[in-house]
């Protein structure tokens, strides 16, 4: 009857157990990031039954490439919302250039029927200071877009940093659970769902280690978590000072911009070098050689008090911002010489200490340049033109964007419309300075090949900037799209194994029920069977 009682007692506790297990895992059925959970038994050498532990339904490999595809999901998600804003604002009619760049022109044909109008040529600088507006629009809305960008990396890089600490914690805790026998389930799922969330701010990579913590990386190598020790990302500014946030880790930080990668940061990070600066570079390059052309025609012209044209639009001149490093004087002043055979690309300009040196940022390849870098006979370079004053130290750089604040500069250099040069100086001597000569000119600077050595007119560029953009916004979407799809395939594939099924653990609980009741039946029994024989050997 001892072996009875014992026997119906550990099957008391082993199946009150069990449907612990399986109530907790009905009443998380719905919990994100939950894992089903199972009572193990096993045989009590002595007899009865006994709890050989909580299994946690899961699997290493689906949980890893989870975290792939959720890192490469979220890159997309951040680059293609971001995308999808500025291909609406360029292609927009009350945001784009099309419009006003069109009015202009139409204007600037008003003045060309009419010279001697004083309506047509306020209309046309009215239109030109919408235009130059719209231009300086559109530079504050890519600025602004590059601000939002600085703020979601530090909001990622907090989480990433907080969960990094608590995972550490969590480390600490699951090993110390594992050494002591005792379940660490719920731990482990907690951990997985920091895992994930880091996952969603930049690529990652785990190790399990033999004592149950997990190591996590970065894409590129370097730590966040070892063992109970987390290491924290920073932001530091851009060495040029542009703006620009970039990322760093340790102490000493280092930089590891160039190894970030996937998750809603390296998103933001290829928004800001394959969508904002290009784009910023084409507009630019647009206003400028708009700037250039036009002026160049414009003095050629008379106004209506005889006297030759001056510039149309404001000079637009590019930008050198000189490392935080710089330890000389020097300063960088940048001219655009001949803006249609500026490219896109940005360049560094660097002191050995004997030799200034001229480079393209992105690849560092080397950029030939003549000239000697004064005022009298400045650095040329591929239409851009460099003047140095001051003193260098050696290894002072400077980065060189000839057209990434172009738009921004945009201005109508006149306010007089008498000042309008219309007319052409080669007529002057038969129809006066109000001919038209040279208002039909200037109303042609627009099909004229400006850009990309002559090749490229003003309006082709704005409509290859637009059609170029919306490309790369649907291309994004739909790869965001896919992406999605092996998301949760994947998600599905991980909730086989991980996820609750509510039918089965139904009938577990039945199951164990019934058990449970048998339990507690033997044990009736054998006290009844205790009373018998007490009151057998009491009679006796």
């Amino acid at each position: 009857m001892t072996d009875m009682i014992s026997s119906g007692v550990s099957a008391l506790q082993a199946y009150s157990q069990a449907l612990n297990t399986v109530s907790n895992n009905i009443a998380n059925a719905n919990t994100v990031g939950y894992s089903r959970q199972q009572t193990t038994l096993q045989a009590n050498l002595v007899g009865g039954v006994e709890v050989s532990g909580i299994r946690r339904f899961t699997d290493g490999l689906v949980i890893s490439r989870s975290l792939s595809d959720q890192s490469s999901f979220s890159r997309l998600d951040a680059f293609s919302t971001m995308a999808s804003r500025v291909d609406g604002l360029l292609s927009g009619k009350s945001s784009g250039l099309s419009a006003p760049l069109q009015k202009f022109f139409t204007a600037m044909s008003g003045v060309a029927a009419d010279p001697q109008s004083t309506s047509a040529r306020q209309t046309l600088l009215s239109a030109a200071s919408n235009l130059s507006s719209q231009f300086s629009d559109l530079q504050g809305q890519l600025d602004g877009m590059n601000a939002e960008i600085n703020s979601q990396l530090t909001q990622s890089v907090s989480q990433i940093n907080q969960a990094a600490q608590s995972i550490a914690q969590l480390n600490n805790s699951i090993a110390l659970a594992q050494g002591s026998g005792q379940s660490a389930n719920d731990l482990l799922d907690q951990r997985d769902r920091l895992i994930t969330q880091i996952s969603q701010n930049v690529g990652i990579s785990t190790v399990q280690q033999t004592d149950g913590s997990m190591n996590v990386f970065t894409a590129g190598g370097q730590a966040l978590v070892l063992g109970g020790t987390s290491q924290s990302l920073k932001l530091v500014p851009n060495t040029y000072g542009n703006g620009d946030l970039e990322i760093s880790i340790g102490n000493p930080a280092v930089n590891i911009n160039s190894q970030i990668s996937g998750g809603v940061i390296g998103g933001l990070m290829d928004v800001r070098s394959q969508l904002i600066v290009p784009t910023q570079n084409k507009l630019g390059a647009i206003a400028a050689g708009l700037t250039q052309a036009l002026n160049a025609q414009h003095t050629q012209g008379v106004d209506q008090n005889g006297q030759m044209g001056g510039n149309f639009f404001a000079t637009i001149s590019g930008s050198a911002s000189a490392a935080n490093t710089n330890a000389g004087s020097a300063a960088v002043s940048v001219g655009l010489t001949d803006v249609g055979q500026i490219g896109n690309n940005n360049y560094v300009l660097r002191y050995d200490g004997s030799n200034w040196n001229l480079s393209d940022a992105s690849t560092g390849a080397a950029v030939t340049m003549t000239g000697a870098g004064t005022a009298s006979n400045p650095f040329v370079a591929g239409g851009v033109s460099f003047q140095v004053s001051g003193s260098a130290a050696s290894g002072d750089s400077f980065l060189v964007q000839p057209l990434n604040h172009a738009a921004g500069q945009m201005q109508v250099a006149i306010t007089d419309p008498a000042k309008i040069a219309a007319a052409s100086a080669a007529a002057l001597g038969t129809s006066g300075s109000g001919n038209n000569g040279n208002a039909n000119l200037l109303a042609n600077v627009g099909a004229n090949g400006v850009l990309s050595g002559g090749t490229v007119s003003i309006t082709a560029a704005n409509i290859a900037l637009v059609s170029q953009t919306g490309n790369l916004s649907q291309q994004i979407s739909t790869r965001r799209d896919a992406a999605q799809a092996i998301q949760q395939q994947t998600k599905s594939d991980l909730d086989s194994v991980s996820g609750v099924n509510l039918d089965e653990e139904a009938a577990d609980l039945l199951r164990y029920q019934q058990a449970y009741q048998a339990a507690a039946q033997v044990i009736s029994m054998a006290r009844d069977m205790f009373q018998t024989l007490l009151s057998a050997t009491r009679g006796g």
